[in-house]
């Protein structure tokens, strides 16, 4: 993959990530209460595509760098900490998204109605943000290579 071939498949998955957070904010509401079950699952399931959507573009961003992250069974956490020791994401940022990565893995193997609003809740109010300088990020990094 090419360096253009980089930046083009990760401005496509920011573009889907916008959508994804885009419906999540249709959704959310800071003035609402409470959530049905349904209504939190669409919020969970946006808020774990927006996760795994930036999970792949560190990921690519990675093989592109030519690091070793095969698939194996801990290779979420392997791509979040070579992003973090690299310098794609500051200390911070890699702290966020290991919240979200847990998130995604207790929600994969999770029933719904077991997630509790008040855990979910801060990862929904924070996903654009997150998104925000994760793009960020992303972007200074390519300055680099």
């Amino acid at each position: 993959m090419t360096l253009d071939e980089l930046k083009q498949y990760c401005d496509g998955e920011f573009q889907n990530i916008d959508k994804v957070v885009n419906e999540l904010n249709v959704l959310y509401s800071k003035e609402k209460q409470v959530y049905t079950i349904a209504e939190q699952a669409s919020l969970a399931t946006f808020m774990m595509n927006a996760y795994s959507g930036m999970e792949n573009v560190l990921k690519q961003m990675l093989l592109y760098d030519k690091l070793d992250i095969e698939d194996s069974p801990g290779w979420h956490e392997k791509v979040l900490k070579k992003s973090g020791e690299i310098g794609i994401l500051p200390p911070e940022l890699f702290h966020l998204l290991s919240k979200y990565l847990s998130f995604r893995n207790y929600f994969i193997y999770s029933y719904v109605f077991t997630i509790q609003w008040d855990d979910m809740k801060p990862l929904v109010e924070g996903m654009k943000d997150v998104v925000a300088q994760v793009k960020t990020e992303v972007n200074e990094y390519f300055q680099t290579i």
